[in-house]
């Protein structure tokens, strides 16, 4: 597995469509109007097309929250703290739509592997909605930095993993 590991979060297709809209819009606006408006069009179409992520390297034991711009990554790597243990966390990921007087909200199912240090201090490294994708990643971070596996899934009912089960056979067992 990678000696890097990252997670952006989606932005959803209507933010993509009118983000490019005012990219472009921008650069006609360059062209034949004021600076002044293609300055506030370029900073709405930031707004709507950055997403907010982070990276772990497993080599150097760094990570970074990123911020992400029509594909480039930008963050300061800091040092890992000590990590006590990793988390594999079920939550929902809630989306609202707004147009005009109407709003919607969507619920989504995500699945968060957090490093925790300090006493429950914790860094969010990967995001996932597969449940296997999600126990196979926190492994392989749990093998680099020698630390435990905490299962999380069911909300009231957290279970330590036993990692050569996981690593070795792929079955998810649970250790008291």
């Amino acid at each position: 597995m990678k000696a890097i590991i990252s997670y952006t979060q989606k932005v959803p297709i209507y933010r993509i469509i009118v983000g490019i809209a005012l990219l472009f819009l921008c650069i006609y606006s360059l062209i034949t109007m004021s600076i002044f408006n293609s300055i506030i069009m370029f900073v709405m179409a930031f707004v709507l097309l950055k997403a907010e992520g982070a990276e772990i390297d497993l080599e150097s034991k760094t990570y970074r929250s990123t911020i992400s711009f029509l594909g480039i990554k930008v963050g300061k790597w800091k040092p890992l703290p000590k990590v006590e243990y990793i988390s594999v966390f079920a939550t929902n990921e809630n989306i609202t739509v707004r147009a005009l007087s109407a709003e919607t909200t969507n619920t989504f199912p995500v699945i968060h592997l957090n490093l925790f240090y300090d006493n429950n201090k914790k860094i969010t490294v990967y995001e996932t909605k597969d449940q296997a994708d999600a126990f196979n990643v926190a492994s392989h971070i749990a093998d680099a930095l020698l630390i435990d596996l905490l299962d999380a899934t069911e909300k009231g009912d957290f279970k330590w993993v036993d990692k050569d089960k996981l690593r070795d056979e792929g079955i998810i067992v649970h250790t008291d």
